[in-house]
């Protein structure tokens, strides 16, 4: 399906009725003169690791077959991004995908709360580093802040903006607090959270972490909170562990890839899937598909029902950034499962720019 500006007003035009904004906002977001045929404008915000850049090259490949538009790439350089190379790991994607006007930006060095393993951030930067061929590629420098160009394209965009968003949202929370720009957001698509299912699991000891918490909320948890109480009443789609464990990455699934290089996204997924640092993650079984089912499922909705929660971010103690369903929560739509099969198929598709 194409992600249209009729679905994404649907959102919007519900947020607007149900909170406490004006008929003035919903009628500067979505002006009447735009066809409802048109794909909607995408802003994709990340941490820039090996899944983000596998998402990113699916999400050229949606924009080349017209399902959506992507407007804008930011980077938060706070999470398991090496915070020197994120942009230029996201330039190079872009370029390599036949993308190299969509304009990117990063966002501060060191922002947040937790800071991301050390060891993780190494090895996420050899992985990268391998399969983009860009070591070197000098630091790429933009000329504005992440949080600026998510504010500039939301704001200068005659549609509302669908905003996928699978890092710490440092760099969305910044945005939000600009006044009109939560009322020009139709969608925020987040990978985060873990509402029935445990945390991610790592072995060493962290500060603030107890295996309870997804690594994006609990990377800035303070950020986290501020986008579910800053963001439109029933605008945010959230996609937490409970659905991305139906999307295990596979020896399998790699080998499907590695036959179906038909386009740039999937050359680029495959040589990230298939670096030796990832592999020999990817064999423990601990890797899974988390950042590219968000945003499959946003562009084919049907692969992942959602349902309504009221969902709160835990801000301090060893269970910082844990995500829970609470009464006094956030109002969210949530995702607690994928269809493998189809997603599957689907992501190897669109990667290969197949309609």
């Amino acid at each position: 399906m194409r992600l249209t500006r009729r679905s994404a007003l649907g959102v919007l035009g519900s947020a607007v009725l149900g909170g406490s904004l004006g008929h003035a906002a919903a009628s500067e977001a979505a002006p009447a003169s735009i066809p409802d045929d048109q794909p909607v404008p995408v802003i994709y915000d990340s941490d820039m690791d090996f899944d983000d850049a596998s998402t990113l090259a699916y999400l050229c490949e949606e924009h080349k077959l017209g399902r959506i538009d992507l407007r804008a790439v930011t980077v938060a350089n706070n999470g398991f991004g090496h915070p020197e190379r994120t942009l230029r790991h996201a330039r190079s994607v872009l370029e390599q995908c036949g993308l190299p006007q969509v304009p990117v930006a990063e966002g501060a060095t060191g922002a947040g709360v937790h800071p991301a393993p050390p060891e993780l951030v190494a090895t996420i930067e050899n992985v990268l580093t391998g399969a983009l061929g860009d070591a070197s590629l000098p630091r790429y420098r933009a000329p504005m802040s992440a949080p600026d160009l998510i504010c500039r394209t939301v704001l200068d965009s005659a549609r509302p903006v669908t905003v996928v968003a699978t890092g710490p949202l440092t760099n969305l929370a910044a945005a939000l607090c600009v006044p009109r720009v939560a009322a020009r957001i139709g969608r925020i698509q987040i990978m985060g959270g873990a509402l029935e299912v445990p945390g991610n699991l790592y072995g060493s000891a962290l500060p603030g972490f107890d295996n309870s918490q997804e690594f994006n909320m609990w990377l800035d948890p303070v950020s986290a909170r501020t986008v579910l109480r800053k963001a439109l009443s029933s605008s945010v789609y959230l996609v937490p562990l409970d659905a991305t464990a139906s999307v295990p990455i596979t020896r399998t699934f790699i080998a499907r890839l590695a036959a179906n290089q038909d386009a740039p996204g999937a050359r680029l997924a495959y040589r990230i899937a298939s670096q030796p640092d990832l592999l020999a993650l990817i064999d423990l079984g601990i890797m899974y598909w988390w950042d590219a089912a968000a945003a499959v499922a946003l562009v084919h909705e049907e692969l992942a029902p959602f349902r309504d929660a009221r969902v709160d971010v835990v801000q301090d103690g060893v269970q910082s950034g844990r995500t829970m369903v609470s009464p006094a929560g956030s109002r969210v739509h949530a995702a607690f499962d994928v269809n493998t099969e189809a997603f599957e198929q689907r992501f190897l598709d669109s990667l290969n720019g197949r309609p």
